[in-house]
Formats: C-alpha cells, structure tokens, sequence
C-alpha cells in the first residue's frame, strides 16, 4: 500500500512539473517566435536595396568637389560658400562610416537567428540546461534590441545626410558648373 501511494504521489508530482514547464515552455517560444518576428522585419528594411544608395552619393559628392578644386581660383575666400562645401563634404563621410551600421546589423541578424533556432529546438526537445532557458531568451532578446537600435541610429543618420544631400547638391553641382563654364570662358 507504501508503495501503491508514492508512485501516485510520484506521479501527480511528475505531472506538476511537467505542466508547470509546458507553461514555461509555450512562454519560451512565444518569445523566440515574437524576437524572429522582429528579425524578419529588420532584415527586411536592412536588405531594402531601394533605400541604400551610399556608394551613388559618395562618387556625387566626391566628383562634384573635385569639380570645384579643380576649378575655383579665388582671390578672397568666401565664407558661405566654404560652409557648404565643407557641409556636403560631410555628407561623404557620414555616409560612408554609417554604412558600417548597416554591415553591422546585416552580419547579426543571421548569427541571432541562429541562436534563436538553437534555442527553440531546445526547448522544444527540453535539451540542454533547462533551468538558463529564461537567460539564454533574455540575452537574446538584448541582443535583437541592440540590432535594432543600430539599424534605427543608421535610418535616421542616413535620412538626414540624404536629406542634406538632396538640398546642398544642386547648389555646389550648380558652383562647380559655372565654375566650369568661367574657365572656359576665360580661355
């Protein structure tokens, strides 16, 4: 009779655990489906070819300042048009070094999801240290938090150099043109 209760006692224990786990378990994988969810949006915007033009807007601004260099004599230095030039210089730059963020989050993204597949295998077959399930998840999800913040820091610093772009090129093209033009002229 001993023995009759303590494989019931065993096994109604054996059942609270497993169920207590199944919890965990449902709770686990929400989450990893929710950072895969999130990865998938990321590498979307991040592979968007329609949204990246650095190497376009590196050459522009580089040949439209070689433009200038090559063609502007000045007797004097004129301040405004210096401050614009050194402007749409910095767009090169900012451009160019943002790019790495973009390389960055594109490198990530598949060693997380990775990571994430892993994890998900082993919670589903409860492989592994079961007890670091809820460390192994929250170090991922700062991780995919990471990744999204630098890919938001790269949108938002590309948007505003292309912006800058877009209203500063047409005016030094526009001096380098004319400077073109005085030269020839000159000749």
């Amino acid at each position: 009779m001993n023995m009759k209760w303590y494989l019931i006692t065993a096994a109604l224990i054996s059942i609270t655990f497993s169920s207590c786990s199944n919890g965990e378990k449902k709770e686990f994988l929400t989450d990893i489906e929710q950072m895969e969810s999130k990865l998938d949006s990321m590498k979307a915007v991040a592979n968007d070819s329609t949204i990246h033009f650095p190497n376009q807007v590196n050459i522009s601004v580089r040949n439209t300042i070689l433009k200038i260099k090559n063609n502007y004599t000045p007797d004097t230095i004129d301040y405004k048009l210096a401050e614009k030039i050194n402007g749409y210089k910095e767009i090169r730059k900012a451009v160019s070094k943002n790019s790495g963020n973009l390389a960055k989050v594109k490198q990530t993204i598949p060693e997380v999801e990775k990571k994430l597949a892993d994890l998900k295998h082993d919670i589903e077959n409860n492989v592994n240290d079961r007890e670091k399930y809820q460390e192994f998840i929250n170090y991922e999800q700062a991780k995919v938090k990471e990744i999204e913040t630098v890919l938001s820091y790269y949108i938002e610093t590309t948007e505003k150099y292309y912006n800058r772009y877009d209203s500063l090129h047409p005016i030094v093209n526009h001096i380098g043109d004319s400077l073109i033009e005085l030269k020839s002229s000159k000749q």
